[in-house]
């Protein structure tokens, strides 16, 4: 008689099936942006309220010294699992956020963690460095042009200076981006160093990315005060969404790039996380 349908005695009863081993390859199918269903796609989840209650009530917990740091890998674990999953069921599902898999998350978020960490340490010192200098020249720009002209230069040379300060911005965020997007799709530290797989990321991907940082800076900001208008309560609501948003944003990018011909990240076997009743896996 055949065991090959008896369940396994020492199975962990919590223990959430996986995905196979399998390479997302060819992309989505999708070829532009659809910069609105970032925030769209978050209503579109049975259970998006709890979702967003739990990412609210961890957003809370930041107040608590030495907590950040935790929060900082369990979001951006649970935001590759959500990557992976939108990758896997092609945008029609992203998981539920679990407490009882916060272990997972934080698992999986030490990777990209670590790269931000890295990539921080070295680039924060040059960003310091040039918001000094630019702040330097336009101080002495306006002080030669005398009490008259100079409120005038002071304003024109800041405007001119912002510009400068978010193009920098920009072009660590198409540095970061890939990196962080390799190390957490792939789960390990050293995916994210393969600069040619870098490289080709950005020469196919440089208008979408820099759209795309745009488009965050301009609706996260006006969320952001909303959220902390609303007596800083508002804030543990708005925080998840715009948390989903730059997941979403981060999908699209790496679907279309796939679609584009770009090589796929080798992924590791995945636990399938927690999904809405009803839903099954893409075979």
């Amino acid at each position: 008689m055949s065991n090959a349908n008896v369940p396994n005695p020492y199975a962990s009863p919590i223990a959430p099936p996986q995905y196979p081993a399998k390479e997302i390859v060819g992309g989505t199918g999708q070829t532009a942006m659809e910069y609105m269903r970032a925030y769209h796609f978050i209503f579109e989840n049975p259970n998006w309220t709890t979702t967003v209650a739990y990412i609210g009530l961890c957003t809370l917990a930041a107040i608590i010294p030495g907590v950040s740091i935790l929060l900082q890998l369990l979001f951006l674990g649970y935001q590759f699992e959500t990557v992976e999953t939108l990758l896997r069921t092609r945008g029609t599902q992203y998981p539920d956020f679990s407490f009882g898999r916060i272990g997972d998350y934080l698992g999986r978020g030490i990777w990209p963690f670590l790269i931000s960490l890295i990539v921080g340490f070295v680039l924060a010192p040059i960003m310091y460095v040039a918001v000094i200098i630019l702040v330097v020249i336009v101080a002495l720009l306006a002080s030669a042009a005398g009490d008259q002209a100079g409120p005038v230069v002071a304003i024109i040379g800041g405007i001119i200076g912002f510009a400068i300060f978010l193009a920098l911005m920009l072009a660590i965020m198409m540095l970061t981006m890939p990196m962080l997007l390799r190390s957490g799709l792939a789960q390990d530290f050293g995916a994210a160093f393969q600069f040619s797989w870098i490289s080709d990321f950005v020469r196919k991907m440089y208008r979408e990315m820099v759209l795309a940082g745009l488009f965050m800076i301009g609706t996260a900001l006006p969320l952001a005060l909303l959220g902390l208008l609303a007596c800083g309560i508002g804030i543990c609501v708005v925080m998840p969404i715009i948390l989903l948003a730059q997941t979403h944003l981060m999908y699209q990018l790496y679907g279309i790039y796939l679609t584009r011909g770009g090589q796929p990240v080798p992924m590791k076997i995945a636990a399938m996380p927690m999904m809405p009743p009803g839903y099954a896996p893409p075979r």
